[in-house]
């Protein structure tokens, strides 16, 4: 059974610590509420008409309450951070089919930071801010071009793979396609630059590994980073944050 610890409820919207026990099931439901949730610590799996989603530490989930879906949690359960609109939902002005979407990219992780952040320190109206802000972004930019096959094969694996061991300009010629080319159309599938998308997964690699209980500088290493000082400078420049910072908030949740 889940245990939730409130956070912060206040001003139309309600932040809790979800825990989940390993191998907890939900069968097909919708939510009460729509909501933002920030995997913090563990794994889980939605399934719904949409399709199946995999959430790691560092994943955020919008999802809207009229979402159907249900959820495998993994061996290690799971921690997530939840920010349930109470009122004045966002995903009713949305105007857009997506019922639910998860996001690992830079504005979506610099803005769960900002909301966990914000909802420790008794701040409303930087919860509301930036929950708010996630949901109007995913939707603006919910209309993108269609990816060949093999750029979607880079995506995937930049995801997984540091940027360093990854000859972007090669895929790029393989595919028949000028590296400045490939540059361009990656930023109109994905909206951010292949950079980009890289280093914001780096974070989320240094993130599940934070969670797990490893030092700074076995994280960054785990992560794919150079060093402990190359992790913080990228991790800052992503989330706003240091992993110093966001180790602390993991302690407070």
């Amino acid at each position: 059974m889940v245990r939730k610890r409130v956070v912060l409820a206040s001003g139309g919207l309600s932040v809790a610590i979800c825990r989940y026990a390993p191998g907890e099931r939900h069968a097909l439901h919708t939510d009460a509420r729509s909501r933002v949730s920030f995997l913090l610590r563990g794994s889980y799996r939605e399934e719904g008409k949409p399709g199946s989603i995999r959430m790691g530490p560092g994943h955020v989930l919008l999802k809207s309450r009229r979402a159907k879906h249900e959820d495998v949690f993994g061996d290690c359960g799971a921690d997530i951070a939840a920010v349930e609109f109470v009122r004045d939902d966002p995903f009713d002005a949305a105007h857009t089919p997506d019922l639910w979407r998860q996001r690992a990219d830079a504005f979506a992780l610099r803005h769960a930071m900002a909301f966990l952040d914000a909802a420790i320190s008794g701040d409303t109206n930087g919860v509301t801010t930036a929950s708010i802000d996630l949901v109007a972004n995913s939707n603006e930019s919910s209309q993108r071009d269609k990816a060949p096959t093999w750029l979607a094969h880079l995506h995937a694996e930049l995801e997984e793979t540091p940027l360093a061991s990854v000859d972007v300009a090669a895929r790029a010629k393989e595919a028949g396609a000028h590296p400045a080319h490939a540059s361009r159309l990656f930023r109109r599938c994905f909206a951010s630059s292949v950079t980009e998308h890289a280093q914001a997964h780096g974070v989320r690699r240094a993130m599940a590994a934070l969670a797990g209980g490893a030092t700074l500088s076995d994280a960054a290493l785990a992560a794919g980073f150079y060093d402990q000082s190359h992790m913080t400078r990228v991790f800052k420049r992503v989330t706003g944050s240091t992993p110093g910072r966001h180790r602390a908030l993991l302690a407070a949740c």
